[in-house]
């Protein structure tokens, strides 16, 4: 009896435990489990609410989202003071909601290394947690690196070009540096990367950043960026890896020369196609057997090829 008794209590908190996990679940998924660093860390978080209450996010609500980000086992990752959610988030009672969140805005991702991400939300004293998952962070391969300004002007910028194999392709990123304060301004995924051209990097007139670099057999990517690191303009190019570069024209400005550019859609609004490539042969070919040399195909009075009548087997002509 005594044994049966020294059971209850165990039950009890058991229970207690699954019935206190299934008022909230947290499921969760990494947009890419690798990333070049600094690289925006972005995520998708589910909740789904089964609390009876609703649930509220926002700063001053009685619910709080977070992450446990261990850079090595049993050692978490300081927070930037940043907030995990850019914007005021309730869910009502019986109700999911999915809301997307930036990891390196608010913890110190900051290392090329593996961490382990555990979301956890607070609620009415409980922690209900998600999934252990784990991110790779690397340095990626510097295909290209240039400094640009003075540093002591406070504004010079160090622009590089990396690569990182991901989603089974090569994958080529733009990052860009305050030089002079030794602050990230930005990365930014370019596309697919082939290793059949290389990528150019050239600044215009007005301080701007452009690249150009293949990702198909025939089609090419010009990709700009302002001083400050702000995307300002992607193009896509049909072109042959030999004649397709950037050029500088008269006003400092940058072109692409060599290659046509991708058109709209009219029939599918936001969708870009390809141009129309030419022919492989622009020439005509003409299929059959050539004339024997020296020797030119006879013609009548109209100029129509003169047809010699059939023979037998011993060579006589057949009338």
């Amino acid at each position: 009896m005594k044994r049966t008794c020294s059971w209850i209590p165990a039950v009890a908190l058991w229970g207690a435990a699954v019935a206190a996990q299934a008022q909230i679940e947290v499921t969760w998924s990494l947009v890419h489990n690798r990333t070049v660093l600094m690289e925006p860390v972005r995520a998708v978080v589910r909740i789904a609410n089964y609390s009876g209450r609703d649930l509220d996010l926002t700063p001053r609500g009685a619910a709080r989202l977070a992450f446990d980000v261990e850079d090595q086992p049993t050692s978490t990752v300081p927070g930037t003071g940043q907030p995990l959610l850019r914007q005021a988030v309730i869910i009502p009672a019986n109700e999911t909601r999915e809301v997307e969140v930036n990891l390196l805005d608010a913890y110190r991702i900051v290392k090329g290394q593996s961490y382990m991400l555990t979301p956890i939300l607070e609620f009415d004293g409980l922690r209900f947690s998600g999934a252990r998952l784990s991110l790779e962070v690397q340095p990626g391969l510097e295909l290209l690196k240039r400094d640009y300004g003075v540093l002591s002007s406070g504004e010079a910028r160090t622009v590089s070009l990396r690569l990182i194999h991901r989603d089974g392709g090569d994958r080529l990123f733009f990052r860009i540096d305050n030089s002079s304060t030794g602050y990230c301004l930005g990365v930014y995924e370019l596309g697919r990367v082939i290793r059949f051209f290389v990528p150019r990097l050239e600044q215009d007139a007005d301080r701007r950043f452009h690249m150009l670099h293949q990702s198909g057999p025939d089609r090419f990517v010009h990709s700009v960026f302002d001083y400050e690191g702000g995307p300002r303009g992607l193009t896509f190019y049909s072109a042959e890896a030999g004649g397709i570069r950037l050029v500088r024209d008269e006003s400092g400005g940058m072109q692409v020369v060599g290659g046509t550019a991708y058109e709209a859609d009219p029939e599918n609004p936001g969708m870009m196609v390809a141009p129309a490539l030419p022919p492989s042969h622009p020439y005509n070919v003409n299929l059959g057997e050539l004339p024997a040399k020296g020797k030119a195909p006879a013609k009548d009075k109209r100029g129509s090829k003169v047809v010699d009548p059939p023979k037998d087997k011993r060579g006589t002509k057949v009338d």
